[in-house]
């Protein structure tokens, strides 16, 4: 395919956002370009659009018993006060390599910070590491270990208001630790990964895909991956973000 008509590989990492109305103009001329040349892309976007149908007649068939006997168990645990406290999603279990001497320290920075939130894993790693966080997005035991504040290089992404501090950046490797900030009911532009991307809630919390994330809760997402997550409304999400590359903007955001 052509610089301007995307390859069928691409074509399928594009179908999401182009059902969700997401995609930005560029990209979705060369997907139309693409399927109106590309037969067995064609049957592909029709298998994809007929997928949620056969899945909500798949769960419409389904008997209910379960679904009402998991409903009422979670009902009684929050009457019982069982209902689970801190961090819902938590690191992988190779991430906490990055505590041991010489492991990567922005990976590190983030671990220390979800064992502040979280007791269940402070129970399993210790809590000798763990950084004590007082209330707010960046109490001062966290700015001890940020570059002052007088370096922070802020900067606007999209019109929602959203922006981004870079605090570290590796100009070898492209690896980055940034501040980003949210407000409440908007979303970051819809954007790629070239690398790994780490990112820990500080405050706020974000629907990030079918994840939602609150302050403690991390979440990773590999080279390739498609996003742009939405802060819950009514208050400001603020989140670490640890990159292994820059991201890549999709739609008209590419140009620039």
């Amino acid at each position: 395919m052509t610089l301007l008509i995307p390859t069928c590989e691409r074509v399928t990492t594009l179908l999401t956002a182009y059902e969700e109305g997401a995609l930005g103009l560029l990209d979705w001329l060369g997907l139309k370009l693409h399927l109106a040349l590309c037969p067995p892309c064609q049957t592909f976007l029709g298998a994809f659009e007929r997928t949620p149908a056969r899945l909500r007649q798949v769960l419409d068939d389904a008997p209910t018993a379960l679904a009402e006997l998991a409903l009422a168990s979670a009902l009684a645990a929050l009457r019982e006060g069982r209902a689970p406290r801190g961090p819902q999603h938590h690191p992988e279990p190779e991430a906490w390599h990055a505590l041991a001497p010489g492991g990567d320290p922005l990976t590190a920075l983030l671990l220390r910070i979800h064992l502040g939130h979280c007791p269940a894993c402070r129970e399993i790693q210790g809590s000798d590491q763990a950084l004590d966080l007082a209330a707010g997005p960046l109490p001062d035991s966290l700015k001890a270990m940020l570059p002052p504040e007088a370096q922070w290089r802020w900067s606007r992404k999209g019109p929602g208001g959203g922006r981004v501090a870079k605090l570290v950046e590796d100009a070898a490797t492209g690896a980055s630790l940034s501040l980003a900030c949210l407000p409440g009911g908007r979303s970051t532009p819809f954007h790629d990964h070239e690398g790994r991307e780490c990112a820990l809630i500080l405050s706020g919390a974000l629907q990030d895909g079918p994840a939602h994330l609150r302050a403690g809760d991390w979440i990773t997402h590999g080279p390739g991956h498609q996003h742009g997550p939405t802060a819950d409304p009514g208050a400001e999400c603020w989140a670490l973000v640890a990159l292994e590359k820059p991201v890549r903007f999709t739609g008209w955001r590419a140009l620039f």
